[in-house]
């Protein structure tokens, strides 16, 4: 079974500033809330929502530390480093 991470998820948004994210989840769990008996349809619309944060994040660039465990050969100078 996948798991939905929600509140890692929840910190990337908030440490990234995606706000319009965090609103929809917060919007999915409150019909949570409201309407029980559609914790099928919310579990799907959690997990699409997962999906979003995982391509934003996935499309932002890489920071040096990853970078640098991409190429370890190269110092932190050599990749824009100060």
């Amino acid at each position: 079974m996948r798991q939905l991470q929600l509140m890692a998820r929840i910190n990337q948004c908030e440490e990234h500033g995606w706000s319009d994210l965090l609103n929809k989840v917060e919007q999915v769990t409150e019909s949570l809330i409201e309407t029980p008996s559609a914790g099928r349809q919310i579990k799907s619309a959690l997990m699409l929502w997962g999906n979003e944060v995982d391509q934003r994040c996935n499309s932002l660039p890489m920071t040096e530390d990853e970078l640098a465990a991409r190429h370890p050969f190269m110092s932190h100078r050599q990749l824009g480093a100060d």
